[in-house]
């Protein structure tokens, strides 16, 4: 009776979860609902090694008060960010703003130029102009709808923090009871086993996700100072804030990020372009044979090829949010797999040893 009490909330869980899935876009209806719970959790994460630190730093025995100051810290350090740079940034966007109309009308030049000498080619190049300018029109209308739904979002973040707040003070509690629900349903054994892997997993994904943001910021300020310094592009902010948010992204995020950036900058001075083009290649193979070896040290020990797939589903899945997330969450699957091998090669060897 006991088990079947404890085995109950799973069993509805399962057929709640499967019940939305068969649903239309009911995959999609999870996720948004349940995306306050992940982004709480993700929060939770990243910023428990400083309430740790915090709490052992200065003797804060009230773990409210040390979540207060953890909270008000990074609020002070964004504040400090945002109001550096948003003046950048809009100066920035005014300058694209005001600069589009001509960028079309080069870009139209462009393909015009190069259809009259490619007849074969030129039905083909006016075909992908229209379906660029709906593109450009349907992302106008996005960014509309988005703007519209700004206070969702807002709401979602709250609930976020909210959710955060109470992983960050209940933190013990809820391991014990996680502990105790593996333990009724696996066993002691597999249930420590269980804990070794999530307790190895955290500390690894924690520094991974840290390493890689400063890893962006560091390759973001790069790419900013060459555009504005030394290739004295007209965009330096929205090109180091495009290419160091991609970034995050492992090995395709300097690319993805690049390609509107030159996209922009060949529009409007080709030279400059092209030297745009050569920079961030260079600031690629920086990021990738110096930066991210000594920030991340191989914290995920997984291989290129499990790294490369896991972005093509993960981005497939669910988009850009998929793309930020699969390494992590390829390397949760690799932990929790190579585990059960390992259990299921040891209770192999013991029964062999027993048999003989």
């Amino acid at each position: 009776m006991k088990k079947f009490i404890v085995l109950l909330p799973v069993f509805i869980l399962y057929i709640s979860v499967f019940r939305f899935i068969y649903l239309e876009n009911g995959l999609t209806v999870i996720i948004n609902v349940m995306l306050p719970v992940f982004m709480g959790i993700i929060i939770a994460t990243l910023l428990n090694p400083f309430l740790v630190y915090l709490q052992k730093r200065l003797k804060i025995k009230n773990r409210y008060l040390a979540i207060f100051l953890t909270f008000l810290f990074i609020i002070l350090i964004i504040a400090v960010i945002v109001t550096i740079i948003t003046p950048n940034i809009t100066k920035s966007i005014k300058h694209l703003i005001k600069d589009i109309p001509v960028l079309f009308y080069k870009a139209e030049s462009y393909i015009s130029d190069f259809g009259d000498k490619n007849s074969i080619l030129k039905s083909y190049l006016v075909e992908i102009t229209y379906k660029f300018s709906s593109v450009m029109s349907s992302l106008l209308n996005f960014a509309i709808e988005k703007v519209i739904n700004i206070f969702a979002a807002i709401g979602n973040l709250l609930l976020s923090v909210i959710i955060s707040i109470y992983i960050l003070y209940d933190k013990e509690k809820i391991e014990k009871w996680l502990f105790k629900l593996f333990h009724t349903l696996f066993g002691k054994k597999v249930a420590s086993e269980i804990f070794k892997i999530i307790h190895s997993l955290y500390d690894n994904i924690s520094s991974y996700i840290t390493g890689k943001i400063i890893a962006s910021l560091i390759t973001g300020f790069l790419v900013y100072i060459g555009s504005k310094y030394i290739i004295k592009n007209p965009y330096p902010v929205i090109d180091g804030l495009m290419i160091g948010t991609a970034n995050i992204i492992p090995y395709f995020g300097t690319l993805i990020g690049g390609i509107p950036v030159l996209i922009i900058n060949i529009l409007h001075n080709p030279q400059k372009g092209f030297l745009m083009l050569i920079y961030i290649l260079i600031v690629q193979q920086i990021d990738n044979l110096i930066i991210d070896p000594h920030i991340l040290s191989s914290k995920l020990a997984i291989k290129p090829i499990i790294i490369i797939i896991s972005i093509i589903i993960g981005g497939g899945l669910f988009g850009a949010v998929g793309l930020f997330l699969a390494t992590p969450v390829a390397s949760l699957i690799k932990q929790f797999i190579d585990a059960y091998m390992n259990y299921k090669l040891a209770e192999k060897s013991t029964h062999y040893l027993n048999k003989n």
